[in-house]
């Protein structure tokens, strides 16, 4: 029977991975950018996607070293939040449900359309001309979303328990469980 420690602990490591994922496919998806549209300053997205993995899997690790310390608990923090606002939110929100799922929708849905020219305007954005650079940035969604769809269960998991009115321990705890805390 898994403890909910090793639930936590396989959890965090899938919000991890996938978020290492997401950076790796996002780099990956703006060099095909830059040589498709001959776009160079494209690749600036790498000067994002190093540090952000070298945060996450830095913090992974030290978390994983000291989960029950100070240390592995603000690792974890650390950890969260670059998930949640790098791979989760920039990219996988912004860059890939945005840039890339609404646009190819309008653009194929609704060709023309006064909403796609007011939220994606030409000089500002591509049309979806290159299969290549729209799949990979549509993909970017899948591993961002493993990533929060990990990390949100992580967090409600790892909550601490209280017992209910009346000294019931609530279901799922670790004292239900059998798990020492």
């Amino acid at each position: 029977m898994q403890t909910s420690q090793d639930i936590e602990a396989a959890l965090t490591k899938r919000a991890a991975f996938a978020g290492v994922a997401v950076m790796v496919l996002t780099t990956v998806h703006h060099a095909i950018g830059a040589v498709v549209y001959s776009t160079p300053w494209r690749l600036h997205i790498a000067l994002l996607s190093v540090p952000t993995i070298a945060v996450i899997l830095g913090a992974l690790a030290v978390h994983r070293r000291r989960a029950g310390a100070p240390a592995g608990r603000a690792a974890f923090a650390v950890l969260a939040a670059a998930l949640a606002l790098v791979p989760i939110a920039w990219i996988g929100a912004y860059e890939g449900v945005y840039n890339h799922v609404l646009k190819d929708a309008l653009y194929f849905l609704a060709p023309g359309s006064p909403a796609f020219v007011r939220l994606f305007p030409p000089s500002v954005y591509e049309a979806p001309d290159s299969a290549l650079f729209e799949i990979t940035g549509v993909l970017q969604v899948v591993p961002a979303w493993v990533a929060a769809a990990a990390l949100a269960r992580r967090l409600r998991v790892g909550r601490p328990r209280t017992a209910s009115p009346g000294g019931a321990v609530a279901a799922g705890s670790p004292q239900r469980m059998g798990s020492i805390r």
